[in-house]
């Protein structure tokens, strides 16, 4: 690994400090988003920094510079194509509720799309779930004030899980592809 010699650092500085802003504003045309354009600009400068064995920072050209920031910029306008048709996809085949915006995402409407699912399972199996997960009671303690057996207890938290990881699926797929859109 080479070792960055004094004047190397100097010549990464000073690009960084001539360029950086401008590059941010450049590509900013191309996301239309400053945290965005931000990232994908401090991207470039970083695999600049971690190549640096491949070429002399003294060497680069703003050229250079732009081209990268426009080929990262196009590179995520791409992803981000791809991560709105797969949720279009998703709505065509009926995978996701077609239309949740961003008070869908509240914490009371999750809970109700949790509920809908518990209640969908079969009744002791959706007794079981809500003395376990709930009442935070133990299998011992299920299996006693149901009169079954502890495995019985396990197997019925098992079932429920699965039922509910399959039925709750879709809007969770939804929700990994949908929340980074969404800013805190």
């Amino acid at each position: 690994m080479a070792v960055f010699d004094k004047k190397e650092n100097a010549c990464f500085e000073s690009l960084f400090k001539s360029y950086y802003a401008k590059l941010i504003f450049f590509a900013n045309k191309y996301v239309n988003d400053f945290e965005v354009a931000e990232e994908l600009v401090s991207e470039v400068y970083a695999n600049i920094w971690e190549k640096k064995d491949y070429h002399r920072i003294s060497s680069l050209k703003p050229s250079f510079l732009y081209t990268s920031v426009k080929n990262a910029s196009i590179s995520w306008l791409r992803h981000q194509k791809i991560k709105s048709e797969y949720v279009e996809y998703l709505q065509r085949h009926h995978m996701v509720e077609p239309v949740l915006d961003e008070d869908a995402l509240e914490e009371k409407d999750l809970e109700q799309f949790v509920n809908k699912a518990i209640s969908q399972l079969p009744p002791r199996c959706q007794a079981v779930f809500k003395a376990s997960r709930f009442d935070k009671r133990m299998n011992k303690e299920i299996a006693a004030e149901l009169n079954i057996s502890v495995k019985t207890v396990e197997r019925q938290i098992s079932i429920a899980i699965s039922r509910l990881r399959l039925q709750l699926s879709n809007i969770l797929s939804w929700l990994i592809l949908v929340l980074p859109f969404f800013k805190a």
